[in-house]
């Protein structure tokens, strides 16, 4: 499966950089695929040791399509500023984006469910606020699911001195 992006000159460089932009996303979406086509979705998730978690839901579309058919694509990215140029069509969007490609499965052992749940809520919770410990049945009625990233690749046009900002 091809993953480069097409205009090398915008590829991000690094593997460090990817995740650099995985680690500090708050949102992805998770692109899976049922028997009715392509699905998208949303999700919080946290990157940890080359792959990616998520929380779900039990049951629903996404997790019976994951059964279904382990191959998802994950997207995350950064959008900046809308610029003006003096070249190609005069206008540009500033952004920064990683596409992962990889098989999903469900994290069974309620430690690792239970250490990703914190993982999650580290990221997204500020230090200061008081949260309490997660309870056995909230473990016990959320799946947790491991992207296992196959490969991935990143892409950006970041803001330059040729760029005029119009918002």
């Amino acid at each position: 499966m091809k993953t480069e992006p097409r205009r090398t000159d915008r590829k991000i460089k690094t593997p460090r950089e990817m995740e650099l932009l995985l680690e500090r996303m708050p949102v992805g979406r998770l692109a899976v695929v049922t028997e009715d086509g392509p699905y998208v979705v949303a999700v919080n998730y946290v990157f940890f040791e080359n792959c990616i978690y998520f929380h779900s839901g039990l049951s629903g579309r996404k997790m019976e399509a994951l059964q279904a058919d382990p191959r998802v694509c994950f997207l995350v990215d950064e959008v900046g500023p809308l610029v003006l140029l003096e070249r190609s069509c005069g206008i540009s969007q500033v952004y920064k984006s990683v596409v992962c490609f990889g098989k999903a499965g469900v994290v069974e052992g309620s430690l690792e469910k239970r250490a990703i749940l914190e993982r999650m809520v580290q990221k997204y919770v500020p230090s200061t606020y008081p949260v309490p410990p997660i309870g056995d049945e909230n473990i016990e009625n959320t799946a947790i699911v491991r992207i296992a990233i196959e490969s991935m690749s990143g892409k950006e046009n970041p803001l330059s001195p040729v760029h005029t900002v119009i918002r």
